[in-house]
């Protein structure tokens, strides 16, 4: 079963990932909470012309799917970014 949900935050990095020629790129949010403390939410970035358009530090909102595997949560980009405030 998947869910859409929108995460809106700051990009706290870019990270790529290279497997058998084909590149991957995630986006990582920090989420603080005082029961987990801080926890990293990694969304997997699908449309391949957002890419250009999004920058470490800046504040965004992405549509996301996510897939439940062993009890592990996965998000996938589903719909274009949309940047609400650029990394001066």
């Amino acid at each position: 079963m998947n869910t859409n949900i929108t995460i809106n935050g700051q990009i706290a990095t870019l990270l790529s990932k290279e497997y058998e020629g084909q590149t991957t790129t995630y986006i990582q949010f920090l989420k603080e909470s005082e029961k987990n403390g801080m926890e990293i939410l990694k969304v997997k970035i699908t449309n391949l012309e957002d890419i250009p358009k999004i920058q470490k530090g800046a504040v965004i909102s992405v549509a996301v799917n996510i897939a439940s595997v062993n009890g592990n949560l996965y998000y996938s980009q589903s719909d274009a970014v949309k940047i609400l405030r650029e990394n001066k």
